[in-house]
């Protein structure tokens, strides 16, 4: 028998391992009540304090179990980093590789519909049900849909539709939005406003972090027909506390703003921004977003929101905007202001 017929059934054998490695991690040593509770403390004080209880534990039991401890508590990335621990393979990509290997030496080991392909397929399904259950580890997202009132340079009500998606920055985070808000008025579109966010940002140090953000706003009724502005920049943690965070952000980039009847405009543009987070109770949290684009047409943003938790997965929030554009076109106010009221699904 060759070596690689040998082999073969250790690689049957690692894939279905692989999609069954949830039943067997949760039959594996865990960490002892009394030293769970010392990192449930911990964590509670924030994230330096969280980190020297990791080394201290690491003292006198194994990585494995303080790892899966501060998984349970969302921080399983910083209990790694404070260990020096790797992240784990991703399970595809170690079945990926089971399977390479076993077509390489005989194909119809492969893709029966009883050989390891079948095996392998289940192993998404998985991760499928634990983001519809909210389980993934640093990530969140929400989605909405609501009533919109505008005063300012429009008086109207509109329907919206909002997703966001958000990586807690540890080590690197990342925020995506998607706002869009349409309404028709005797068979007239009134409002169709799309607005997309996406910043990503990485760690640099214990409070400060850089980034890389765009902006995109469409809206043809309003005063221009569309804008984008894209930039880097470096942020400052200055508050980091469970239930408390504040970072300042600030960096150059371009905006293009594109107007009725003329050309495309491009100028340089400094971007300056506020980002508050404060749970007020165990169900009620406010926030706070304020932007500042500085430029030859320059505008002002102030976001802010207050979201009641009705469950687990079901929260009402309200929220309210105030944009300034410095330099409105002719027949345009300067100031609009908008209140959105909207049921929000977690995930």
């Amino acid at each position: 028998m060759s070596p690689r017929a040998r082999t073969r059934p250790a690689l049957h054998a690692l894939a279905i391992a692989i999609a069954l490695s949830g039943t067997a991690a949760a039959q594996e040593a865990q960490l002892p009540g009394i030293l769970t509770e010392l990192l449930e403390a911990a964590n509670a004080q924030g994230r330096a304090d969280f980190t020297r209880a990791v080394q201290l534990i690491a003292l006198t039991r194994p990585a494995d179990e303080i790892v899966r401890a501060a998984e349970e508590l969302g921080r399983g990335d910083v209990a790694r980093q404070a260990l020096g621990v790797e992240p784990p393979q991703l399970p595809e990509d170690a079945a990926i590789a089971a399977v390479e290997e076993i077509a390489e030496d005989d194909p119809s080991e492969v893709y029966t519909p009883n050989g390891i392909v079948g095996t392998v397929a289940a192993v998404p399904v998985g991760f499928a049900r634990t983001f519809a259950s909210g389980q993934l580890e640093l990530w969140q997202g929400r989605a909405s849909l609501g009533i919109r009132f505008d005063s300012g340079n429009t008086s109207r009500e509109d329907y919206t539709f909002g997703l966001q998606v958000r990586r807690e920055l540890s080590g690197w985070g990342f925020q995506g939005d998607i706002d869009y808000a349409y309404s028709e008025v005797n068979g007239t579109i009134g409002r169709d406003n799309l607005r997309t966010r996406l910043r990503g940002e990485r760690e640099a140090g214990e409070r400060f972090t850089y980034f890389a953000a765009a902006d995109y706003e469409r809206d043809r009724i309003a005063s221009y027909d569309w804008t984008v502005f894209t930039g880097i920049g470096a942020g400052y943690r200055v508050l980091t506390r469970p239930g408390r965070t504040w970072i300042l952000r600030a960096g150059p980039g371009v905006r293009f703003l594109s107007e009725p009847g003329n050309d495309t405009q491009t100028v340089g543009a400094l971007d300056l921004g506020s980002d508050l987070a404060w749970r007020l109770t165990e169900s009620i949290s406010f926030t706070s977003e304020t932007g500042l684009l500085v430029a030859d047409t320059s505008r002002f943003d102030q976001l802010f929101g207050l979201n009641s938790s009705l469950n687990d997965l079901w929260s009402l929030r309200v929220q309210y905007r105030y944009r300034y554009e410095f330099e409105p076109n002719p027949g345009f106010v300067r100031g609009d202001s908008r209140t959105d009221i909207s049921i929000v699904r977690e995930f």
